[in-house]
């Protein structure tokens, strides 16, 4: 059965029904659809491994904020009363006293910022067990009537319309520093803005960089290849693109003799347009002058808190332009990358941190 987000808040008593029958109902959150069940309920619990087609591993709970220390022991608490509810999914000590089905001495807890979720957990005093709504290793679904027709074991879906969100970001905070699990809609740099440091990444995570100039042929591409000499595929990747760029340009002559000194390639770049796409893919925007900052946060307004002009970049000083190169000579070029190389020598060493001694 499906009913829209706005019926459902007149339908809690019956939802709450089906998950004290062991039943699965399809939720929306602020982020992406989930599958959910009475998360104290082993029966329900299996049913949704099953449905997942996923090993036996723990699901995160949901769970109102005033419930969280009636299950665990929750740490950094700036973090916490900060994020949550929100778009973090936090891993935190359960108590010693509490069995929860499949859970050890770690419980991961969110609480979405969605009124009907809010609402349900309010009714059912009880913690929930959520997924996102996707075969184990697929990305999530975004509709619930491809819920439907994949998921037939729900008893019940939420239709909240098209959900097009990055999953939660996940962070474990049993660790000190925290620990980044997942990456997903709450940016590392809005997490260590809060925090007051840097926060590590687990190994199998990538750090993700974005340069942006104009034309994505001179400036962008040399800090890109450039960053790529000081700092290992391993864990970060690197890519740029311009704010007026003209697709499939190959970088300027000038540009990969510059590269070429300090050691890298950009031989095989090709320019690409900045987008969306790009902006919500990169943990760190570092763009040349100012009007590129502008740019960047038309796109998406979020990204302002990861989002630096390259030379200011944890300095302290103020609209620290490269000037642009285009169409001067090579001493134009050399002077661009003289003045960027300090700033990618300390953006390298500090993605660095993030990764010490995880790989």
């Amino acid at each position: 059965m499906i009913i829209k987000c706005a019926e459902a808040f007149n339908s809690l008593k019956s939802i709450t029904q089906i998950l004290e029958n062991h039943g699965i109902v399809a939720i929306p959150t602020d982020t992406v659809y989930g599958l959910a069940v009475d998360g104290s309920d082993e029966e329900a619990i299996r049913k949704l491994f099953n449905a997942k087609q996923r090993e036996e591993r723990p699901f995160t709970l949901f769970m109102l904020k005033s419930d969280i220390e009636r299950f665990a022991i929750p740490s950094k608490r700036k973090i916490i009363d900060f994020f949550i509810p929100g778009p973090l999914t936090v891993v935190v000590k359960k108590k010693s006293n509490v069995l929860l089905p499949y859970i050890g001495d770690k419980v991961g807890i969110r609480i979405p910022q969605h009124d009907l979720v809010l609402k349900l957990l309010a009714e059912y005093r009880r913690p929930i067990a959520v997924t996102s709504a996707n075969k184990s290793g697929e990305p999530p679904m975004t509709s619930p009537y491809d819920i439907v027709e994949h998921f037939t074991e729900v008893d019940l879906f939420i239709d909240d319309g098209m959900l097009y969100s990055s999953p939660s970001t996940v962070l474990d905070l049993t660790a000190t520093p925290p620990v980044v699990m997942r990456k997903g809609a709450v940016p590392i740099l809005a997490i260590e803005k809060v925090y007051g440091r840097t926060v590590m990444l687990n190994p199998s995570l990538k750090f993700n960089v974005l340069f942006v100039c104009s034309g994505n042929t001179c400036r962008s591409p040399m800090a890109e290849g450039m960053l790529k000499t000081l700092i290992s595929s391993r864990y970060c990747e690197v890519r740029s693109a311009g704010t007026t760029a003209i697709g499939g340009l190959q970088s300027a002559h000038y540009a990969r003799q510059v590269v070429k000194e300090y050691g890298g390639s950009i031989d095989r770049h090709r320019s690409n347009y900045l987008d969306r796409e790009l902006v919500d893919w990169a943990d760190l925007v570092l763009v040349m002058e100012f009007k590129h900052y502008k740019t960047v946060l038309e796109i998406n307004p979020d990204s302002v808190v990861k989002t630096f002009l390259l030379r200011e970049y944890r300095r302290k000083t103020k609209y620290t332009e490269v000037p642009d190169p285009v169409g001067r000579d090579f001493i134009a070029y050399q002077k661009a990358a003289v003045k960027m190389y300090p700033a990618l020598k300390r953006v390298a060493k500090e993605i660095g941190t993030r990764f010490k001694g995880t790989r």
